[in-house]
């Protein structure tokens, strides 16, 4: 296979410039032998220039490097596209704060000589300068190894970055993709979606990954930033949602599996209360009604079982089939009515010498206590009714309070004989289990600790 091109675009990324191009310099597969940089220097106001130009410098024959204006990340990255060198035989891309694993390249290359596919991505794992490590929650397409992806066999095998993904050069000269300038946001999930839906099929490689940087500016990151700008709202829904259905519809005469679980998974991202709160700050009233309608619109496209299927909060699902049924202002519809197996977060312990006072709430996705619930406790057949205790705490999205915790504290003394618990919740006379905590050996520590300090 002949050389791999990296495209990154850079704009203000001092800080972390450096390593990003070192973790190609640094690959296994060797970087002046089979790789070739090139470097969209986006207009740049700090030392990511000279940051360039010192590199550039350094491997002359394997750095191109364009200064511009800038342009955004799409047009930066179509620019690169056409700067590679006709010896490229796959493109890659890398962001100027991520990374690659020093094995990405060889697992690269390794994977197109062993399958006929046109795109491939590695899966993505987030760090930080502290060392943090975490997976992305769609690295369960690689629980298999590396393979070629159907997204109308697997629907729920979805893709969004462009960071990691690897797009034969062929694809690229042949004009056959290129990034939608017309997104601040979502660009690359919108070209790569429209690229997949004609061709069908992606590899997975999983024998190396991709690292992407969760990292702070002024307490707020990168991402956190871009939910203040209006465009991230309506815009996005009417041009990035909107395009992939319609060419969905184009292509197979509906909105494929695929699409919709897609659509619903990123969906959810306006609901959680950073960016819901952010929404609410942002847009003006009338502003909020337009996103609002544009979801609306959408959800039309979006099957329930979709929404059901997706892994995040129960009360984010209810949400959307609540505004799918029911429409705005929100009417919230229960959907799951098994109380069952919910939480009790335990807030705080006070022991005592002949027992614990614990204080809590019952923290549920599916249900809002009322005030005739009760939090229950049993052991050794004994039973605990829990006395009320006020929580100041609620779930608001979009402006409508979806969980309220008025109801929901307690506060129970438990005597030392009685520290293996199960927690009930009481309702209408019924009660639904909810969980078990042994206190027991906890209890025994702190005895001793207190019999040992009194002498």
């Amino acid at each position: 296979m002949g050389k791999i091109a990296i495209i990154m675009p850079v704009f203000n990324s001092e800080k972390f410039l450096n390593e990003a191009i070192e973790s190609l310099v640094n690959q296994t597969h060797n970087f002046e032998a089979n790789l070739e940089l090139v470097l969209i220097n986006d207009g740049s106001t700090d030392k990511s220039g000279e940051i360039c130009e010192y590199y550039k410098r350094r491997y002359p024959n394997n750095i191109k490097l364009k200064h511009t204006r800038n342009l955004g990340p799409a047009s930066a990255r179509n620019l690169g596209l056409k700067m590679i060198g006709q010896d490229i035989t796959y493109v890659g891309f890398l962001d100027a704060d991520d990374k690659l694993e020093n094995n990405a390249i060889a697992a690269v290359s390794d994977f197109f000589n062993n399958h006929t596919v046109n795109i491939a991505v590695l899966p993505i794992i987030y760090f930080n300068s502290s060392g943090n490590l975490s997976k992305h929650k769609l690295n369960y397409r690689f629980n298999e190894g590396s393979r070629v992806i159907n997204i109308l066999n697997e629907y729920n095998a979805i893709h969004f970055y462009a960071g990691g993904v690897f797009i034969s050069s062929k694809i690229i000269k042949e004009k056959l993709f290129e990034f939608d300038e017309n997104l601040h946001f979502w660009e690359d999930a919108l070209s790569i979606n429209k690229f997949l839906l004609k061709n069908k099929e992606y590899g997975v490689i999983a024998e190396a990954h991709y690292y992407y940087r969760r990292e702070k500016v002024n307490s707020q990151s990168l991402v956190d930033i871009s939910w203040q700008r209006k465009d991230r709202y309506k815009f996005l829904v009417e041009n990035g949602y909107f395009s992939l259905i319609k060419k969905s519809i184009d292509l197979y005469s509906e909105v494929i599996p695929y699409i919709q679980y897609l659509i619903a998974y990123h969906i959810r991202l306006f609901l959680l209360p950073k960016n819901s709160n952010s929404m609410m700050k942002v847009l003006s009233e009338k502003e909020r009604e337009d996103f609002i309608q544009s979801v609306l619109n959408v959800l039309k496209y979006i099957n329930e079982k979709y929404i059901f299927e997706q892994p995040t909060k129960h009360y984010f699902k209810e949400f959307l089939i609540s505004l799918k049924k029911k429409g705005w202002p929100l009417q919230y519809l229960n959907i799951d009515t098994d109380l069952s197996g919910e939480s009790i977060i335990v807030k705080k312990k006070t022991f005592i010498f002949i027992g614990i006072i614990l204080e809590g709430y019952y923290d549920s996705e599916k249900y809002n206590m009322t005030s005739k619930d009760r939090i229950c406790i049993q052991s050794n057949g004994k039973h605990i009714e829990c006395k009320k205790r006020s929580v100041d705490k609620d779930i608001i999205i979009w402006g409508e309070k979806v969980r309220g915790f008025e109801h929901s504290g307690f506060r129970a003394y438990v005597p030392f004989y009685h520290l293996n618990l199960d927690f009930y919740l009481k309702k209408d006379e019924k009660m639904y289990y909810l969980t078990s905590i042994n206190y027991y050996k906890r209890f025994k520590s702190k005895l001793r600790s207190l019999f040992f300090s009194s002498k």
